[in-house]
């Protein structure tokens, strides 16, 4: 009887791992189609991935949803916490075309950097988000420098804002939720290189330099989003009051 549960219970888990992924994926798609990009910062981009120069796409965990849409077909090798929400969020991955290696700093940490350094070495790029999977919110954890350090492969911070959409408030990491009819301002920083070669302060210190050009490019995009509204917000009053228009 048990087995047959188990069985059950197997069956519904998979099939969950596959649906939940599907109906996100065409959601995510349907939002895209009704949206707009605006991006900033896509010199620093256009030096690596053109190029195929291999990178670590840099990303808080508040962009985990709509990571994979924004950068799909890239061959991005995504770092994946081996939890059962990890299951889903690797199922949106690969339907947006990317990899995953599964793993973090809590669980199978040591493994996934190891797979991820050799996929870098490939001359591929891969893709962290250096507050996941637990937080706390905004602080690069040391994975990330280690990654870029061994591999010498520059960290490429990247962040998105829209000008409509949802904060989960009360979510650790206020994770975004784009609306319809969105515009994503989407942002890159410039690429950081980590040297080989450092002692433990240095490596306190590369570690704040990334987490300072990450909370710069957060507020680069945040600026623009709110720019974009409040020049929507004037054109929709013009539009209802013509009496206020030059």
């Amino acid at each position: 009887m048990s087995e047959k549960l188990d069985t059950r219970e197997s069956f519904k888990r998979r099939f969950l791992v596959w649906l939940v992924p599907t109906i996100v994926v065409f959601l995510q798609r349907i939002i895209g189609l009704t949206s707009r990009k605006v991006e900033l910062g896509k010199e620093h981009f256009n030096s690596l991935y053109p190029l195929k120069k291999p990178f670590i796409l840099c990303v808080w965990h508040t962009n985990v949803l709509y990571s994979p849409y924004l950068n799909k077909n890239r061959k991005l090798a995504v770092l994946i916490s081996e939890s059962k929400d990890g299951d889903f969020i690797t199922g949106v991955v690969h339907r947006f075309g990317n990899g995953s290696i599964r793993g973090s700093s809590s669980k199978g940490g040591s493994k996934a950097l190891k797979a991820m350094i050799v996929h870098l070495r490939k001359n591929l790029p891969a893709a962290f988000t250096p507050d996941g999977p637990r937080g706390p919110a905004w602080i690069v954890q040391p994975g990330v420098i280690a990654a870029a350090q061994v591999s010498q492969v520059p960290i490429l911070p990247f962040h998105y804002e829209c000008t409509k959409q949802w904060i989960a408030e009360k979510s650790w990491d206020k994770h975004r939720i784009p609306k319809p009819f969105t515009t994503f301002v989407i942002s890159y920083g410039e690429p950081i290189m980590i040297p080989r070669d450092l002692d433990e302060a240095g490596f306190e210190r590369e570690r704040l330099k990334v987490e300072k050009a990450m909370l710069e490019n957060k507020n680069r995009a945040e600026q623009k989003a709110e720019e974009l509204r409040s020049k929507s917000s004037r054109s929709t009053r013009s539009e209802l009051n013509p009496e206020t228009r030059s």
